[in-house]
């Protein structure tokens, strides 16, 4: 009797506990679900082809930048070199070195101010490629009857695949 009464409440336990999966699984069952490959949507983008052009400019100036303080600061150890065979006097070549710092100073606030409009480009083009992302997304959703979309990546089967018919919502610049 004593095991008849564990027993019975124990099934009693796991029919509370496989109600509400069961319930989720029926829901999820009528739920219309997309999938979509981000990867791809992103790599086909114009904007996020001229997104990384951006990227590729800002890389390279900040590596222009770079070379022309190394250039500046191999001509002073070559100045410094004069002063030590004499050929040059401390009196110029602090001259010079005053003039190089000023020089790498007013380039360096030039090139960073270039630089900064670029990153905020950049970032503003960033902004606009996840809003358009998004709103093709939800325009093609829509238009499916889909109540969920989910990235590719993050499914291992099922879902309705709208990778394409995003790319073709997305809008051409």
């Amino acid at each position: 009797m004593r095991h008849m009464k564990k027993t019975l409440i124990a099934l009693l336990a796991a029919a509370t506990l496989a109600m509400p999966l069961a319930a989720t699984s029926a829901l999820a069952a009528d739920m219309k679900v997309g999938i979509i490959d981000i990867q791809r949507i992103l790599s086909g983008s114009s904007l996020m082809k001229a997104l990384e052009a951006a990227q590729k400019d800002v890389a390279g100036a900040e590596q222009e930048l770079l070379k022309f303080r190394q250039g500046k600061l191999e001509e002073l150890q070559g100045m410094q070199k004069q002063v030590a065979e004499g050929k040059m006097t401390q009196e110029a070549f602090v001259q010079k070195q005053r003039e190089f710092e000023d020089q790498v100073m007013q380039r360096v606030k030039s090139e960073q101010g270039r630089l900064e409009k670029k990153k905020e480009e950049i970032r503003k083009m960033k902004e606009g490629l996840e809003k358009d992302v998004e709103t093709a997304v939800t325009k093609v959703a829509g238009s499916k009857g889909l109540e969920m979309v989910i990235n590719k990546q993050l499914v291992m089967f099922g879902g309705t695949d709208i990778t394409d018919d995003v790319i073709k919502a997305l809008p051409k610049r």
